[in-house]
């Protein structure tokens, strides 16, 4: 529910994104428009107040839950994902537990705004990082209590993000219109809902396809048949090589990578022509010269040998324009690793003899 990076650009947009802002709708970053008793009242229909616990006897069978849901989800946190989603039919918990994991990875982050004051694009906190300085009302006002202090509790957190997304199109899915998101897997009115917590497509996509894997179900196949990965896979903006051993391609295809590699990608298409050079196969298990896995060896990480059409070097501006528009970036898409030939001097930056030919870009551990 955070303020994300500004992601203008020229060129042709990717189509399975539509990254403009909705104009006139609610975001967390946006003020609602209308009187605070509108959202009172969707509230009040909805449920309001601290969610209880899961009923004794509900388990991760009985509930849906994947092995990877029950490995993941805190104790404290899944009871209130099921019985705060249970207030809105069309909503699933699986659906607030991917927020909760990518906004906060349910609660456990240290980043600034999640256990107190405000995240570092200055808007939002708590669990699930609803807006407390845009308004009045600010959607903490409208959809959560509207005590600042609360904010930071999942139990008043949980339960207002719920009402949030039902509000905003899951209450009533057969009024939704237009899908925003075409090219990602579920309904219209889901697709609005999520893209009124944060409007960009790739953050519904993310949502979606980490809900599914909180979800029991058969195994994903390969290569992937979800239409965002596939759109990835026909977009003439990201090519790929296998000279330098890798095979890029097949990663690509596979719906394997990290979800925040796969956003990026599609961003960054929309901003240049790329050329994947590696993602995982055929990549070292380790960092050159260590013993400390590799981003690439558990999907994490991306490298880009071309640029606008220009290999990577230290001579080519658009390597470096790239290098330097991730920096920018905030929330679950700002890398935790950017090598380059640049030697900018600064974290997440680095610069080596092995990246004097690409841009490794890489995340750490959370929300992948």
């Amino acid at each position: 529910m955070s303020a994300r990076a500004r992601l203008g650009g020229g060129g042709v947009v990717v189509a399975l994104l539509l990254l403009g802002l909705l104009a006139g709708t609610a975001s967390p970053g946006f003020a609602l428009r209308g009187p605070v008793a509108v959202g009172r009242a969707v509230a009040g229909a909805l449920g309001g107040g601290p969610a209880p616990a899961a009923r004794a006897g509900e388990t991760g069978p009985s509930i849906g839950a994947s092995d990877a849901a029950l490995a993941d989800i805190p104790a404290g946190y899944l009871p209130r994902y099921v019985t705060a989603a249970g207030t809105c039919p069309a909503l699933t918990w699986q659906v607030l537990a991917a927020i909760g994991k990518i906004e906060s990875d349910h609660g456990r982050s240290s980043a600034p705004g999640v256990r107190t004051g405000i995240n570092r694009a200055g808007c939002c906190a708590g669990p699930m990082q609803f807006n407390l300085t845009n308004g009045p009302p600010s959607t903490w006002d409208t959809w959560g209590t509207g005590v600042r202090a609360d904010v930071y509790d999942p139990v008043h957190a949980v339960p207002a993000a719920a009402r949030k997304l039902c509000g905003d199109g899951l209450a009533r899915p057969d009024a939704v219109g237009r899908d925003p998101c075409p090219q990602v897997l579920g309904t219209a009115a889901l697709h609005t809902a999520l893209r009124r917590y944060n409007n960009a497509c790739w953050y519904v996509h993310e949502v979606v396809t980490l809900a599914g894997r909180y979800t029991r179900a058969a195994p994903a196949e390969a290569p992937s048949r979800d239409p965002f990965v596939r759109a990835l896979v026909a977009d003439p903006r990201i090519t790929t090589t296998t000279s330098h051993g890798c095979d890029p391609a097949a990663d690509l295809a596979s719906g394997r990578l990290d979800l925040r590699v796969q956003s990026l990608l599609a961003v960054l298409a929309e901003r240049h022509a790329i050329r994947l050079s590696c993602l995982r196969t055929g990549h070292s298990r380790f960092v050159k010269g260590t013993t400390r896995v590799s981003n690439h060896t558990v999907w994490r990480a991306v490298d880009i040998d071309m640029v606008d059409g220009r290999r990577v070097s230290r001579r080519s501006p658009a390597a470096r324009a790239l290098a330097l528009w991730l920096d920018g970036l905030e929330g679950p898409l700002r890398p935790s690793e950017i090598g380059s030939p640049f030697a900018f001097g600064r974290r997440p930056y680095f610069t080596d003899e092995g990246h004097q030919g690409h841009v490794h870009i890489g995340y750490g551990w959370l929300a992948g």
